[in-house]
């Protein structure tokens, strides 16, 4: 499970619209996914010799599956936001968005399937070992960002954080617009501890299930439902209170980027569109560079 939402990660550091500040470094960053998302990988279970030649090569099958078939549907997601970027943008339109690439999301771990239906049962007990050695520390790394200080710490940092994208996007926010951010982050329902603790519950889960499925003593029909039923379990808010506080979330983060979008100028609109054009064209490009 972790393949899939790896190469999405990779995906988003090296291609994602609003965290790239030059669009040549979508090319370059975007060629060189397999190589990156099998580092990725193998920071978390330590790659043998023998797994290494058929991840590899599942890898590359996988990029260029998305390189053929998802590029294209990215680009219209982005030529889709350009259209909107102009105008104001209501918190309907804001989360029609985030359901277009929650979709995009979802045709990845589909077409993961096959590669983590091998790679899963492969991994001996030192590999898992070694990714709950992994987690500890990328959670003490978490722990660091978003639970140290004061709440006000706390707040303080994620206004820098959110800044941080939003200026990718428009440019520099003015002062007012700061202040909208810090108002809206600071009314919002989110809940660090909470989101620490479902980190660890996702995390134990995946472990556990990896554990048996990679124990040898279960046929491949039932490794597949495993598989399906915890990747069910990672994408599905726990119980009626995880499931209230998602979509409570996701209404407060449309509302947020409907409100911070609509307080831009229009020279900030400008340069929006001009950036989500300039992601749009380089996918495209790489779409058609095969």
């Amino acid at each position: 499970m972790k393949v899939f939402s790896g190469f999405l990660r990779i995906i988003g550091l090296c291609v994602a619209s609003l965290l790239l500040a030059s669009c040549s470094l979508v090319k370059l960053g975007y060629g060189q996914l397999p190589d990156l998302t099998y580092w990725w990988i193998d920071s978390y279970i330590d790659v043998t010799d023998a797994q290494t030649p058929r991840l590899r090569r599942e890898l590359d099958e996988l990029a260029q599956w998305h390189r053929t078939n998802e590029l294209p549907r990215l680009a219209l997601l982005l030529q889709k936001a350009q259209q909107l970027a102009p105008g104001p943008i209501s918190p309907a339109q804001a989360c029609a968005l985030f359901e277009d690439g929650r979709e995009r999301f979802n045709a990845v771990t589909a077409r993961a399937e096959g590669l983590v239906l091998w790679l899963a049962p492969s991994l001996s007990a030192a590999q898992i070992d070694h990714m709950a050695a992994k987690y500890a520390k990328v959670n003490r790394e978490w722990d660091d960002d978003w639970l140290r200080g004061t709440p006000a710490d706390q707040l303080k940092h994620r206004v820098k954080k959110a800044t941080e994208r939003f200026e990718m996007l428009y440019g520099s926010l003015d002062d007012a617009q700061i202040q909208l951010l810090r108002a809206e982050l600071a009314g919002a329902s989110y809940d660090a501890r909470m989101l620490r603790s479902e980190r660890l519950r996702r995390q134990e889960d995946i472990l556990q299930t990896l554990r048996r499925v990679s124990a040898g003593n279960q046929p491949p029909e039932a490794v597949r439902e495993s598989l399906n039923a915890l990747l069910i379990r990672l994408t599905t808010p726990p119980g009626p209170a995880g499931k209230a506080y998602a979509e409570t979330t996701l209404r407060e983060n449309c509302a947020l980027v409907s409100r911070l979008h609509n307080s831009t100028s229009a020279t900030q609109r400008d340069r929006a569109v001009q950036t989500l054009r300039g992601y749009e064209e380089d996918f495209r490009a790489l779409s058609a560079s095969r």
